[in-house]
């Protein structure tokens, strides 16, 4: 289990990373807003679904293995998931399309936080799970 757990943190924090630090502001700097747009609206129903999905598994690896610091943070992060994709990002769309801007974005610096708090989150796990060099006689 500790493998699953392990693969499964390292792939959600390098996707999430490479989603902030690459992929989104490419779309933004390299098509029109016009397309930017639609097409992040579009993906990010999947963004979620794919890491909510993964920190689930990351959960139930990290139960079976007891370990317990992982699971108390890993279900937040998934609940995270779960909210942002079914309530906040819902409702920032509809903010969008009636043209509140305020609204929108509300929820969109609450979608960035909740994002953020999780990238900070899995790292802890990570760490947690990296075996000190003094367990090696190192």
């Amino acid at each position: 289990m500790y493998f699953l757990l392990f693969s499964t943190l390292v792939v959600i924090l390098g996707g999430m990373v490479t989603f902030q630090a690459l992929f989104a502001p490419l779309v933004f700097i390299k098509l029109p807003s016009d397309v930017a747009r639609p097409f992040i609206r579009k993906f990010f129903p999947f963004y979620y679904l794919y890491f909510g999905a993964l920190s689930a598994i990351a959960t139930v690896a990290a139960a079976v293995d007891t370990r317990w610091e992982q699971v108390f943070i890993l279900v937040p992060v998934t609940l995270g998931f779960v909210i942002s994709r079914q309530i906040l990002m819902p409702l920032a769309n509809e903010a969008t399309d009636s043209q509140q801007n305020s609204k929108f974005q509300l929820y969109h610096r609450l979608t960035v936080l909740i994002n953020t708090v999780q990238l900070v989150a899995l790292a802890l796990c990570m760490y947690w799970l990296i075996p000190s060099p003094l367990a090696y006689g190192g």
